[in-house]
Order: structure tokens, then sequence, then C-alpha cells
């Protein structure tokens, strides 16, 4: 179930941070903070997709 929730949430998060970003570029500054926070937690969810992935690897050996 962690993996599944782990996997959907970092797909997801891309798609927010691009909205976002289009936002931002169109001029609403006011969702800066989402942005920023989007991104942090886009990042972590990669990270821990990542490591995931290596301990599989290395449990499949």
């Amino acid at each position: 179930m962690l993996k599944l929730l782990l996997h959907t949430f970092s797909m997801a998060f891309p798609i927010v941070v691009v909205v976002l970003g289009i936002l931002l570029l169109v001029g609403k500054i006011v969702f800066l903070p989402y942005f920023i926070a989007a991104v942090v937690v886009m990042v972590v969810l990669l990270v821990l997709l990542y490591v995931d992935k290596k301990k599989d690897a290395a449990i499949s050996k």
C-alpha cells in the first residue's frame, strides 16, 4: 500500500508543479509559496522512489 501511494504521489506532484509554474508565469505571484512547497515535496518523493527502487534491486540480487 505504501509503495502504491509513493508511486501515485510521485506521478501527481510534477503535474502540480507544472500547473503552479504556469500560474507563476502568467503573473500570479501569490502562488509562489505553494510552488516552492510543491517542488520540495516532489523532490523528496522522487528521492524516496529512487531509494525504494535501489532497495528492490538489492533484494532481487
